[in-house]
């Protein structure tokens, strides 16, 4: 079974990011499921701190949802998909900083899914 999407391989997922294609896509993702306009997440200039580049426009975007009220964020994770419990474990354990990283994961992980079965990557 091929596990270069899953969970235990964070660090080689992100190196995809290195792609023009995913890179693109993985910003529509993020701006789909956080429900926000083509100005609130920027592609980076240097692919090799996509990751770092899409994490750091992420985490204020979180924290105004979740200032905005705590369904605000709880609506946000369910179209990115990312469980309740996880969520919480996630904010307690690293904070706003940490659920951006795992928001940026996750889209990637739906992009490189995505391009998986329409046989492009």
């Amino acid at each position: 079974m091929d596990k270069s999407l899953s969970r235990s391989d964070q660090q080689g997922i992100r190196l995809h990011l290195d792609r023009a294609e995913v890179l693109a896509a993985t910003v529509d993702q993020l701006r789909k499921d956080l429900a926000v306009g083509q100005e609130a997440i920027i592609p980076p200039d240097d692919p090799a701190n996509a990751f770092e580049h899409l994490q750091a426009q992420v985490e204020p975007i979180l924290q105004g949802l979740s200032a905005s009220g705590d369904h605000a964020l709880r609506v946000a994770m369910y179209r990115v998909d990312i469980a309740e419990a996880h969520l919480r474990r996630t904010l307690d354990r690293g904070g706003s900083d940490a659920l951006a990283g795992e928001v940026v994961l996750r889209a990637l992980q739906k992009v490189l899914t995505r391009m998986r079965f329409a046989g492009r990557y």
